[in-house]
C-alpha cells in the first residue's frame, strides 16, 4: 500500500468519526478497528477498509517523521496528521505483543472558544497576565488543549501580541489573526521542550506554550521563562491542586526542592485541574478545579503542606475565584449535566461530594 493511499484512509477516518463526535481511532491488525466516544472504547466490527499490518506500516511511513527505520529503531513514536477536511489528528503508534498498533487523536480545523469549553471569567482573565506561569492538569483526554487553546486564540484573535508554542506534536494549528503566532513540534522541528523555551525567550513572544512538563529540565525552563516576564501555559499530569504542586517540586532533587518552591511561589498565576465526564442525554461535560496564586497559597508552597489546599478551595480561595473539583462537580449536578451517582463516582474527596449532595436534597446512602 502506498503513503498516497495511507492518507486518504486517514483523512477519510478522521472526518468520518470526528463528524460523530468520536475523540479518538485505533488500529492493530489484530484486534481491528475501534474508536471512542463519550469516554466509551467501541469496537467498529465492519470497518469500511481492513485493519492489516500493511496498512498500519503504511500509516506510519506516511505520517511519523523518519518513517520506519525510526519506529524500528525507537518502537514508538508520535506525530501530527494534516489530512482531513475538517479534523487534524495526533498520531501515537507502537509495537505491542500482536505486532504494531496506533492511536490517533482527533482535532477539530475550528479552535475552539471560550464559551464552548466554558471557561470561567477568572480564568479568561489569567491569561491577560503580563507573566507567570499557568498550568492545566488532569489525566490524557480531559480536555487541557482545548482549554488552553481557546485561552490563546482569543488572544490571537483580539489582542496584537506574539504567542510562541512548543507542542508534541502541534494539535490545534492557530488562524492568522491579530497575534503572530509561532508553533514548533518537539522532535521534528526543535530538539526538545526546554531547547525550545530558549529559543522563544530570545524571540519576544508575551506568551509561551510549554505543550507539557515531565521532567526537571523542562520544569526549570518553564520557571525561568516566567520569571523573565514571559506568560507561560503548560500542562501536568495530576489529579488535583496538591498533586500538580507536589509532582513539580519532586521532578527536582532534594538539594534543589526549597530553591524551586520559592520560584513555583513567586511564577505561578495559577492551576487548573480537569475531567471530562459523560453528559446526561450525550457528550461531555467540563468540570475543572481551579486554584489561583494568592498570598495564602503561595504560602501553602513555600510551607511544603499542600494538603490544606483542599480546605482553601472550600473556604477562602472562593473570593478570589477559586473552585473545588466537588463544587464544580456540584454544580453540574445542579444543571442536569450529570448525575449524582456519576459525581460520587468522580469526586476524589467522596464526604465533601457527598455534603454538596446532601444539601440538594440527595440521598447519598442511595449512590453507595
Amino acid at each position: 500500500m502506498s503513503d498516497l493511499d495511507a492518507r486518504a484512509i486517514i483523512g477519510r477516518f478522521l472526518d468520518y468519526f470526528g463528524d460523530n463526535g468520536c475523540s479518538d481511532i485505533h488500529m492493530s491488525a489484530g484486534r481491528g478497528l475501534w474508536y471512542v466516544k463519550d469516554k466509551a472504547t467501541l469496537h467498529m466490527a465492519d470497518s469500511p477498509v481492513p485493519i492489516t499490518a500493511e496498512l498500519v506500516t503504511a500509516i506510519v511511513a506516511a505520517f511519523l517523521p523518519g518513517g520506519l527505520e525510526r519506529f524500528e529503531r525507537d518502537l514508538q513514536g508520535d506525530a501530527s496528521i494534516d489530512v482531513g477536511s475538517k479534523y487534524r489528528g495526533r498520531l501515537a503508534v507502537r509495537h505491542d505483543i500482536e505486532g504494531a498498533s496506533l492511536t490517533i487523536r482527533i482535532i477539530s480545523r475550528d479552535v475552539p472558544t471560550i464559551e464552548r469549553v466554558g471557561l470561567t471569567p477568572s480564568l479568561v482573565n489569567s491569561i491577560r497576565q503580563p507573566s507567570g506561569l499557568l498550568l492545566f492538569t488532569g489525566q490524557t483526554g480531559s480536555g487541557k488543549s482545548s482549554s488552553i487553546a481557546a485561552l490563546l486564540n482569543l488572544v490571537n484573535l483580539t489582542e496584537s501580541s506574539s504567542i510562541y508554542t512548543l507542542e508534541s506534536p502541534v494539535e490545534f494549528v492557530y488562524p492568522h489573526a491579530k497575534s503572530l503566532v509561532v508553533q514548533r513540534e518537539v522532535g521534528s522541528q526543535v530538539a526538545s521542550f526546554a531547547v525550545g523555551v530558549e529559543n522563544a525567550k530570545r524571540s519576544h513572544p508575551k506568551i509561551i506554550l510549554v505543550g507539557e512538563i515531565l521532567n526537571a529540565e523542562t520544569a526549570r525552563a518553564a520557571l525561568s521563562a516566567a520569571a523573565s516576564g514571559h506568560l507561560v501555559v503548560s500542562t501536568m499530569h495530576a489529579g488535583s491542586t496538591a498533586e500538580t504542586v507536589d509532582g513539580l517540586i519532586a521532578m527536582f532533587p532534594p538539594a534543589e526542592q526549597a530553591l524551586i518552591r520559592t520560584q513555583l511561589a513567586q511564577v505561578l498565576i495559577g492551576i487548573v485541574v480537569q475531567q471530562l465526564i459523560p453528559r446526561t442525554g450525550g457528550g461531555l461535560a467540563l468540570a475543572q478545579e481551579v486554584a489561583f496564586n494568592t498570598r495564602e497559597f503561595s504560602e501553602l508552597i513555600l510551607g511544603g503542606d499542600m494538603k490544606l489546599a483542599q480546605q482553601m478551595l472550600l473556604g477562602q480561595g472562593q473570593a478570589a475565584g477559586m473552585v473545588s473539583m466537588e463544587a464544580s462537580l456540584d454544580r453540574l449536578v445542579g444543571e442536569g449535566h450529570i448525575t449524582p451517582e456519576l459525581a460520587a463516582k468522580t469526586a476524589r474527596d467522596r464526604k465533601t461530594m457527598n455534603d454538596f449532595l446532601t444539601r440538594r436534597g440527595i440521598n447519598v446512602k442511595d449512590l453507595s
